[in-house]
């Protein structure tokens, strides 16, 4: 309760890659996950995906904490919040790619 565990996103299944003739290029090969952070909390992601997809953690500054391409499971972090009370992460595949990819992410106490 105090300092512990906090869910921040998930676990949830997201779809990477669908067709959609609404955005540029008709594919959502990029899928942005918004994360809501207590600063100074360390963050940790997991993802688990059917097919191998790129995954950048991005800092509230815009600034990468991590990127790793071909990723089919694993776990990052943890990273530093800092005074951050976002962050995020990208989900991406190639053109004509499709995955489902299930993500979970968390924080707890420096």
């Amino acid at each position: 309760m105090f300092g512990g565990r906090e869910t921040v996103f998930g676990p949830e299944t997201v779809s990477v890659g669908d067709f959609d003739i609404t955005v540029d290029g008709c594919y959502r090969n990029v899928v942005p996950i918004a994360l809501d952070v207590k600063p100074r909390r360390m963050l940790r992601v997991r993802i688990s995906s059917d097919h191998p997809v790129d995954v950048v953690i991005a800092r509230e500054d815009r600034s990468s904490a991590c990127h790793k391409e071909g990723v089919l499971e694993a776990t990052f972090g943890p990273f530093e919040t800092g005074k951050s009370r976002s962050m995020g992460i990208l989900l991406g595949v190639f053109r004509g790619d499709k995955a489902s990819v299930t993500v979970e992410a968390w924080t707890d106490k420096e």
